[in-house]
């Protein structure tokens, strides 16, 4: 799978089909949030969304860094690997098959204040992405991730699409089991 595979304009879109229903369900109030379901997910509505704005800000970070190529991660060398072609084409991830980052897994409480602001920068982060889409697929280098290995920028935006809405249905099976 190389960069000019993946479809920018597409995964701009689904990023922001995900990120509204994310903001909707952020706006549905304190009794959705805080539903948890631990035959679902150990992580209630809330902190599902808080991990997924702390991790999109994160791979929307890589993104520009690649794109501007200005970054400490930057690798000038790399190549996907064929568990992270086939996760990324497939757009497949297994439920509780990695266990999240420590910087980018929610409290046992999520701040609600800090749950707006973080939707709020993953909406800018979008924005800025739509500015810079040009040199997505131009962007030469790599920035490792931590299971799959060294992605390009048009990667880790397919992974921050994948990854958002493999969340959203983690959400939408809490929502629906209780």
């Amino acid at each position: 799978m190389e960069q000019a595979d993946v479809d920018i304009e597409e995964e701009l879109g689904l990023l922001d089909a995900v990120l509204g229903r994310f903001e909707a369900l952020r706006a549905a109030g304190p009794e959705k949030l805080g539903v948890r379901v631990g035959s679902v997910s150990g992580w209630s509505v809330e902190q599902h969304l808080y991990h997924i704005a702390l991790a999109t800000d994160l791979a929307f970070r890589n993104v520009r860094a690649l794109a501007t190529r200005k970054g400490r991660l930057i690798v000038e060398e790399g190549e996907l690997r064929a568990d992270a072609v086939d996760v990324l084409v497939n757009r497949v991830t297994k439920r509780g098959a990695a266990e999240a980052p420590r910087m980018v897994r929610p409290d046992d409480e999520v701040d609600p204040e800090l749950l707006t602001l973080e939707l709020g920068r993953m909406r800018e982060g979008l924005e800025g992405l739509r500015g810079i889409r040009g040199e997505i697929h131009s962007a030469p280098h790599w920035i490792p991730h931590q299971i799959l290995g060294p992605l390009g920028a048009a990667h880790w935006l397919r992974f921050a699409t994948m990854h958002a809405a493999h969340h959203l249905a983690i959400v939408d099976d809490v929502l629906d089991a209780s």
